[in-house]
């Protein structure tokens, strides 16, 4: 006989059919005790032969029902023809007490564990008394009911009904600790997993790792054609920058540079395809877009808060020792093939196209800290742009000249009061106020030192005249007094 602990470690169904074999096991061990103990008793012993034959036919039934129907269907019929035999034997031992109470309490344990909806256990009910009073009146007869049992045959059965919850609660707890390290097991994994999957995440832009993540996206090698808008930028003399900087200072000046720049392209929700020493290259409408004009404006939007942030990052690099760093930008509009490209086992999300080549045209040709576009991108965004038209330039690996204009600001017309920032600079006079990085409570001094230099500025306007120089006060003043001469004659 195979040991209880393999039974114990079995699938559901394996189970099942382990714990029926248990079951009918113990009834013929009862019907046996209950002939041989109870006086004028003729039980047949032939009714052990009986559930042999429905365990033997029991598998290959439930695996029929569980093809031809479902699984709920499959533990509804085995439920009834246990209730069958159940009845069968309560009839031949004419409802013995302690039999019919043990049987009684080990139907109902399992029909809780075999999950038995309401409407079956009723139908149950009436099938069980509908064979109970069959096997009485063509087998069986109508005889003394609910007589008490002998000893041996109580002690047998409240023994069997032990054993028969004993190894049903086991093995549900058993399945229930096994489920929880599962559980936590599948738990762990999935951690292990995902702490990967954001460590990989930042090898392969946001937008494209969330769109694999959530199956939208598979990584194989195609690509389509759409019109994108396309940034380029790199830092001014960074070549001649690395010639003079230690290795670690200038690792810390190009981490601290592309940090910044990529958490401003974050915030735009621009993809950022790849780093090239100091250059970077952005581009908008893949995988996402928000149509060919407002991407275009929003990477004009970005461009602009990166000059911004430059101007931040610059004082506070100085002040570190490090020499003051300007960017140049180029941003151009087109169709490009955006995807996949390399090989199956090795391959990088990115663009090829005419447009991807004159937005690193246009930044080469940029001036220091000036934001170069194409034609196509002035007219998406010079509704919205102040922009100034720039000379036809010849770019290398481009024939004809090209268009370009030069970003300056937005219009006017746009409301400003809720601007976070402002860049002011005038010939003797630079403001910088970046809103984003002062504290509440740091308003009121800010309004001081502001008054402070309105005050000085008017000062200093009535201390000089229109032509810059400065008026005396009238004490400060030299009177000549002027004689005649006398007049000859």
């Amino acid at each position: 006989m195979l040991p209880l602990e393999y039974w114990l470690d079995r699938e559901p169904k394996q189970f099942d059919y382990f714990h029926r074999l248990m079951g009918y096991s113990m009834l013929s061990l009862g019907l046996l005790v209950y002939t041989f103990t109870t006086d004028g008793s003729h039980a047949p012993l032939y009714l052990p032969l009986l559930f042999a034959l429905v365990l033997f036919i029991s598998p290959r039934l439930a695996q029929w029902l569980q093809y031809r129907y479902n699984v709920q269907v499959q533990r509804n019929t085995l439920f009834l023809i246990d209730i069958a035999m159940v009845a069968t034997v309560l009839s031949a031992v004419h409802l013995n007490l302690i039999i019919t109470f043990c049987t009684f309490a080990a139907l109902i344990y399992s029909t809780v564990n075999s999950k038995i909806s309401f409407f079956m256990m009723s139908l149950a009910g009436l099938w069980g008394v509908s064979v109970f009073y069959l096997a009485n009146i063509w087998v069986f007869g109508f005889g003394q009911y609910f007589a008490l049992a002998s000893t041996e045959l109580t002690v047998l059965a409240f023994l069997c009904l032990i054993a028969y919850f004993t190894v049903g609660s086991v093995y549900q707890a058993r399945r229930v600790h096994n489920a929880s390290q599962k559980r936590e097991y599948y738990y762990s994994q999935m951690n292990r997993y995902m702490e990967f999957a954001n460590q990989l995440s930042r090898y392969a832009p946001q937008q494209l790792w969330q769109s694999i993540m959530k199956g939208e996206t598979e990584a194989k090698i195609e690509y389509k054609r759409k019109k994108m808008t396309i940034f380029f930028s790199d830092i001014e003399g960074f070549t001649e920058l690395s010639e003079s900087l230690i290795p670690d200072d200038l690792a810390f000046v190009l981490n601290d540079y592309l940090s910044h720049m990529t958490e401003i392209a974050k915030k735009y929700e621009a993809t950022v395809d790849k780093f090239m020493g100091d250059a970077i290259l952005i581009f908008f409408g893949d995988p996402t877009t928000q149509g060919v004009e407002q991407d275009a404006k929003t990477c004009v939007d970005m461009a602009m808060a990166m000059r911004q942030q430059m101007k931040i990052l610059r004082k506070r690099w100085v002040k570190m020792g490090y020499p003051a760093l300007h960017i140049r930008m180029g941003i151009s509009t087109g169709y490009c093939h955006v995807g996949n490209y390399g090989a199956a086992h090795r391959m990088a999300y990115t663009i090829v196209g005419r447009d991807a080549n004159l937005a690193a045209r246009l930044q080469s040709a940029a001036d220091v800290d000036e934001i170069l576009i194409s034609d196509d991108t002035y007219n998406l965004i010079k509704d919205d742009f102040l922009c100034a038209p720039k000379q036809p330039m010849f770019l290398k690996g481009i024939q004809l000249p090209v268009k370009t204009w030069q970003v300056m600001e937005k219009h006017s017309a746009r409301q400003t009061e809720y601007q976070r920032w402002f860049d002011y600079e005038y010939k003797g006079f630079h403001l910088l106020l970046n809103l984003d990085e002062v504290q509440n409570f740091e308003y009121p001094e800010l309004i001081q030192v502001l008054e402070k230099m309105v005050q000085r500025i008017q000062t200093q306007q009535r201390l000089i005249n229109a032509h810059g120089v400065v008026r005396l006060n009238l004490e400060d003043e030299v009177v000549v007094d002027i004689v005649d001469r006398p007049t000859r004659l």
